[in-house]
């Protein structure tokens, strides 16, 4: 019986060693299928840093993350601070997702925080693309309806 309660111990601090070492991290999930995701912090406020910020484009399916404490991809290195993202679903139109609408970075994440790009359950509506926001402590910051990803404007075409 001793045995048993010692692997049921051993089980339940290997599951919560696993979970505390995955909310160490912002991540940043591409659930699209058929396009590419690319995401770019915002301009670094320490000069030297700005090389190393977070640019990546992620192919459907993958992601990125950054540990909340890198001060490269994280400049408070908090896991309740918060990172300005601009994220752009690319393709023929291409999409810029966010709130508000226009503004980049538009999309705020905490350094333990989750963004999902995500196809829009909503059948009916005129964007085929959400993101969907959680953060360290896993409120969801998007709503019911998720931030939505507009056609990106004219002027923005071929940026990257």
């Amino acid at each position: 019986m001793k045995s048993i309660r010692r692997a049921a111990f051993a089980l339940l601090l290997a599951l919560a060693g696993f979970a505390a070492g995955h909310a160490r991290a912002y991540c940043i999930y591409n659930n699209l299928k058929d396009r590419s995701v690319s995401v770019e912090q915002e301009t670094h406020p320490d000069p030297v840093r700005d090389e190393r910020r977070l640019r990546a484009t992620l192919a459907p399916g993958e992601s990125r993350c950054c540990k909340f404490h890198s001060l490269d991809c994280n400049p408070e290195g908090r896991q309740n601070s918060v990172v300005n993202l601009a994220i752009r679903i690319e393709g023929e139109p291409a999409y810029e997702c966010g709130y508000p609408a226009g503004a980049e970075p538009n999309v705020k994440v905490t350094g333990g925080g989750t963004v999902r790009v995500l196809p829009n359950p909503r059948r009916h509506s005129a964007y085929p693309y959400i993101v969907r926001v959680r953060t360290h402590d896993r409120k969801d910051l998007t709503g019911p309806r998720g931030l939505a990803c507009p056609p990106a404007p004219e002027s923005s075409k071929g940026k990257q």
